[in-house]
């Protein structure tokens, strides 16, 4: 069951007034072992009793979860294209980005590198 199809029924059974056992146990009953389990069934009515209206996951402000993106990947190749023996450390510190996230086997696949 996707989590957005989850939160609707949920909120769609809050809406109607029912409590959170009644939630869990009606799809218990419709979804079987797919169904959320009872803590996640109270969350959501929570989140819904305090206003919330969307079931989509809310974006999460901040940092981003990783510096490599497209840009970046493309400025690394042509650091790497300029300077074939520039060291990983060096790399870096020019692209202003951890040396963790240059040694990452990932990212050197994403650096052809």
């Amino acid at each position: 069951m996707e989590a957005a199809e989850c939160r609707s029924v949920i909120r769609f059974l809050y809406l109607k007034g029912q409590t959170p056992k009644e939630t869990f146990d009606a799809m218990k009953n419709v979804y079987g072992h797919d169904a959320p389990s009872y803590d996640v069934v109270k969350h959501w009515h929570r989140q819904f009793k305090c206003g919330r209206t969307s079931v989509e996951t809310a974006l999460i402000p901040g940092r981003p979860h990783s510096a490599i993106d497209n840009g970046t990947i493309h400025n690394v190749e042509a650091v790497i294209l300029d300077d074939r023996r520039i060291s990983i450390r060096q790399i870096a510190q020019e692209m202003k980005i951890s040396v963790g996230s240059v040694k990452n086997k990932k990212n050197h696949d994403h650096f052809h590198m």
